[in-house]
């Protein structure tokens, strides 16, 4: 009886634990970065929220700090934007739609910076962000750009002949838009690299970045607390029978 009890609890457990990261996994709103920061030893590229963390998909708030490039995913939604007949070929080909994240605050999106700050300028040089693979749907193009007074300024580009990496001076900030021309799943991945001022020391970092671009997967539905639940409960409670009954035979 301890032991049918046991493994009753433990799917309640796992099945809110499951609820929990879908839930709180997907960044929606709010302000955070990809930044660099230097940690036992290591230059990682990472997420940092903000003061007060950033809106999850769903409903609930993702904690401030830093968190790993692969722990949070990024929600890109609509309304996409038709690109021009020309001067955007580093988004991609004229007619697509274009997804995008802007250089200033929607409260409806996440409102993506790209952060070198924890890096101090007396201490750190040439922080530079580089992109190393895109792995996205059919045609899909990954993009990060300025515009001022009408001359567009690319920083990073899947398309070849486009930028590949952009650097930011050692204990700064600053925000871009980000584009994708297909809705899906982009897996974005990124390094970092610096230079420590006190021995020419160059470090870097790698990480990958998830996209979801117009929805999240499975329609963006995210099952209730309570029917998950009860379906991990269900389905383990069903192995656990099935078990004993095969040791009683």
């Amino acid at each position: 009886m301890r032991m049918h009890l046991a493994a009753w609890m433990a799917a309640i457990v796992f099945g809110l634990g499951m609820v929990s990261s879908l839930e709180a996994g997907i960044w929606a709103n709010g302000h955070g970065d990809i930044d660099a920061h230097f940690h036992d030893g290591a230059l990682e590229i990472g997420l940092h929220f903000h003061s007060g963390g950033v809106g999850a998909f769903g409903g609930g708030t993702l904690p401030e700090g830093h968190h790993e490039a692969d722990e949070h995913q990024i929600f890109v939604p609509g309304a996409p934007i038709t690109l021009p007949g020309t001067g955007w070929d580093f988004a991609g080909t004229p007619g697509d739609s274009v997804w995008f994240l802007p250089l200033n605050n929607d409260p409806n999106k996440p409102y993506l910076g790209w952060g070198a700050e924890e890096l101090a300028p007396g201490l750190w040089s040439n922080v530079t962000f580089s992109l190393l693979s895109v792995n996205g749907p059919a045609g899909g193009v990954f993009s990060v750009f300025a515009e001022s007074f009408g001359v567009t300024n690319v920083k990073l580009s899947s398309v070849d002949g486009f930028a590949k990496s952009f650097s930011l001076p050692g204990g700064s900030h600053d925000h871009f838009n980000v584009g994708f021309n297909r809705a899906g799943t982009f897996d974005v991945s990124l390094r970092v690299s610096a230079t420590r001022i006190s021995d020419s020391q160059t470090f870097s970092g790698d990480g990958t970045f998830t996209f979801y671009v117009d929805s999240v997967p499975n329609g963006g539905e995210v099952p209730e607390p309570g029917s998950m639940a009860i379906f991990s409960v269900l389905a383990i409670g069903s192995g656990y029978r099935r078990l004993r009954r095969r040791k009683m035979s």
